[in-house]
């Protein structure tokens, strides 16, 4: 939903916004890092983390995804721009 959000602001197309995600998937491994991390702390949150950490935990994992997330984004972005 995020590529079809950002689409939308900028006024690009659905079949744009579809075309950046499969290229962030196949070129940059978006997929690959997804799983990487959110299986794992899935795992963690519900196998380790007290039940009242449970939402920090989450929150500051999903505060880096972001991080990269939005750095896997950039990256694709400064490259079609040159």
């Amino acid at each position: 939903t995020a590529y079809i959000v950002k689409s939308f602001i900028f006024k690009h197309s659905f079949l744009e916004a579809m075309s950046t995600y499969k290229n962030d998937v196949i070129n940059h491994g978006l997929l690959k890092k997804f799983w990487s991390i959110w299986v794992p702390v899935q795992f963690l949150t519900f196998g380790v983390v007290p039940k009242h950490f449970r939402i920090l935990f989450i929150s500051v994992v999903s505060f880096f995804w972001l991080v990269i997330f939005s750095s896997i984004s950039a990256s694709h972005e400064n490259k079609s721009q040159n």
